[in-house]
């Protein structure tokens, strides 16, 4: 078979493609029930206890049909193809268990909603997938190594330890332990091939996107019951159902194939398949649909490259912003212990003027004293005694001089105290602006933060974009010289 790039506007291959390798179209109107003899029947099934189901058809005929005369049975649904999950479980025996893994421990895998019903243990656990397969790291996968496939396209050898928190731990030889997040790092873990699957047995397509496989099945009114490892009484409820058919298991990769080309139909680099009987005309026209795709892939790969380098600068900008407002609120800091040192230098040069005024003022009132004391004494004189009312005269205007002058000390001890006291509340005006600077830059800063956290998600993010564009755009180009390889190839054969 080769793989080759379906050219845009080819709906009859993708169709067909999906009748091949996927499950072709459900009808909305009937049940449909094919017969190990080709015999192909439309009505409403229910299930019989056992091994017989019974259909009605429209015209009100009721059918029985035996498990060992089943082929295939598709259930009513709605007009679109069964689509494998993104996310799951592969297991040994061919069955894949749509759902993201909660927990791996050395004995069992653990998922968030299966009931008890299904148990997982690790040794028939094939590989977890933890992220949608994309085509192109499907070329990467292979399930005859253990180890871990990244999302960059890397697989690191290893066994798995175990997976817990949305961490999938690797046990490498060279590399040691080492740990993977499986939301934005690991998309799967490889455990073991797995076995048995080409066997003959029975496959149930389920609505969440998975595909049970089981040599038996048991019929019940409720449902289908399975009781084969990895399954113990577990049943199928038939809502839940969308086909049940009687094969071999097909290989993990052709269903995932068919969910490419669902869902990104305008891609048809999804990995579709030629036989070896396809023409030249149509290869020529896949190779000038390739070349189309690889120059649109080439733009889109220089715009995530351009996108990318733009939030590396956003981010280097940011974050010297976010550097500079840590260094502003330190330094502003900085100064406001400095002002407040400076207030409290001023408020004990306050404390010590009201000190130095009570000293003062005790002065005053002794002076008053000492002149109240004299002017008693003069007052007692008698007015005969002239010399001793000159003497004493003299000393009271001493004693008013001395009086006046520490009424005027106290004065000036005053008057420094209000000069202290007001630069007191001119220092703590300062420091009450300087703390509100500090505040608004901490405000700045708690911004300026969001704003770097934000353009490093923008950058993440745009890695992301870039990588994938890098790896379209290599899987396009590798798609195109193998196209032009086989177009040659062709030409010459024709030739011949």
């Amino acid at each position: 078979m080769i793989r080759k790039q379906i050219a845009l506007g080819t709906p009859k291959i993708f169709l067909a493609l999906l009748l091949v390798g996927g499950l072709g179209l459900m009808r909305a109107e009937a049940d449909v029930v094919t017969t190990v003899g080709g015999e192909s029947l439309q009505g409403k099934v229910t299930f019989r206890d056992g091994d017989v189901l019974e259909m009605v058809r429209e015209s009100g005929e009721k059918v029985r049909i035996s498990l060992t005369n089943l082929a295939s049975m598709d259930f009513t649904s709605a007009d679109q193809p069964w689509l494998i999950g993104g996310t799951g479980v592969l297991v040994t025996n061919g069955s894949f268990l749509a759902g993201p893994v909660a927990k791996v421990d050395e004995r069992v895998v653990t998922f968030d909603d299966h009931p008890k019903s299904l148990l997982l243990t690790r040794q028939n656990t094939a590989a977890l997938f933890f992220q949608s397969l994309r085509s192109w790291d499907a070329e990467a996968l292979r399930f005859g190594r253990e180890g871990v496939f990244l999302r960059g396209g890397d697989f690191m050898g290893g066994g798995l330890v175990g997976l817990e928190e949305g961490r999938v731990i690797i046990d490498s030889l060279l590399l040691g332990r080492r740990t993977f997040s499986v939301e934005t790092e690991a998309i799967a873990v490889i455990l073991q091939e797995p076995v048995a699957v080409a066997q003959e047995g029975w496959s149930l397509f389920l609505e969440d996107g998975s595909r049970l496989r089981s040599r038996d099945i048991l019929l019940t009114d409720d449902g289908v019951l399975l009781n084969q490892s990895p399954y113990h009484n577990h049943l199928v409820a038939k809502n839940q159902l969308r086909v049940i058919r009687r094969e071999r298991a097909r290989p993990l990769l052709e269903m995932f194939r068919a969910r490419w080309l669902a869902l990104e139909p305008e891609r048809p680099l999804a990995a579709a398949a030629l036989g070896e009987d396809v023409t030249a005309a149509e290869l020529a026209e896949s190779f000038v649909a390739i070349g189309e795709e690889r120059s649109r892939q080439e733009a889109e790969w220089n715009a995530a490259k351009a996108e990318w380098i733009r939030c590396q600068q956003i981010v280097s900008r940011v974050k010297a912003i976010a550097s500079r407002g840590a260094s502003n609120i330190g330094r502003m800091q900085g100064q406001v212990e400095d002002k407040v040192r400076r207030v409290g230098q001023d408020e004990a040069m306050v404390l010590q003027a009201v000190e130095d005024i009570s000293r003062k003022m005790e002065m005053v009132e002794r002076a008053k004293t000492r002149f109240e004391e004299i002017k008693r004494d003069l007052n007692a004189i008698p007015r005969e005694d002239s010399v001793r009312l000159r003497n004493w005269e003299l000393q009271l205007r001493n004693a008013e001089r001395q009086k006046q002058t520490a009424e005027r000390i106290a004065n000036q001890a005053r008057a420094v105290q209000r000069r202290y006291e007001a630069r007191v509340k001119s220092s703590q005006r300062l420091v009450d602006m300087a703390r509100e600077r500090v505040v608004k830059a901490r405000e700045q800063k708690e911004k300026d933060d969001r704003s770097h956290r934000e353009a490093e998600e923008n950058l993440k993010s745009a890695k992301v974009s870039y990588d994938r564009a890098s790896a379209d755009l290599r899987e396009v180009s590798e798609e195109y010289r193998r196209m032009e390889f086989l177009l040659r190839k062709k030409g010459n054969g024709e030739e011949k």
